[in-house]
């Protein structure tokens, strides 16, 4: 038999030299203040584990309600994301047809300068490409020219003449 690493013999000469020691009369009181301790040290062990068990429950309530915050979170921000990418297909879809090119309906001509009069103050003016004319009359931007829809608002800042949406000079 093995007790705390010490045989059968070595457990009786402790137990020979505490009688010789304390006497007949103060065993069972030892014993019993042994006993006692024992007894505190193991329902302060037991409130120690209880009060850990309490924290650790505590640790996981509290991580679970993180993780579930973590999880709406994500999934809201997944659906902003959506959102935000559908958006952008759709404008990019709406950019893509406004720079499609337009369908010819009808044969291109080299210049209108019969179309275009000159202006009564004498400057000369280049001829407008019928290119650059849309349905309307007005001219359109170009690669070539992004401002020609502007040559109005030039001409009227300065107060020179303007075209007109038929391609005349006004005043």
């Amino acid at each position: 038999m093995d007790f705390f690493g010490m045989g059968l013999s070595e457990i009786l000469v402790i137990m020979m030299l505490a009688l010789i020691l304390f006497g007949p009369g103060k065993l069972p009181e030892i014993a019993q203040g042994i006993g006692r301790a024992v007894r505190e040290f193991r329902a302060a062990t037991r409130e120690l584990t209880s009060e850990f068990e309490q924290a650790f429950r505590e640790v996981q309530e509290s991580t679970a309600e993180v993780t579930t915050s973590v999880l709406a979170v994500q999934e809201e921000t997944r659906a902003a994301l959506g959102e935000a990418a559908a958006t952008t297909q759709d404008i990019a879809r709406l950019v893509t047809a406004d720079q499609a090119p337009a369908p010819v309906t009808a044969p291109a001509q080299t210049a209108v300068s019969a179309a275009v009069s000159q202006p009564a103050t004498g400057a000369s003016v280049a001829p407008v490409p019928a290119t650059a004319l849309a349905a309307n009359g007005r001219r359109e931007p170009s690669k070539d020219d992004p401002l020609a829809d502007l040559d109005g608002l030039d001409a009227l800042l300065d107060g020179r003449e303007a075209v007109d949406a038929t391609g005349h000079w006004e005043r």
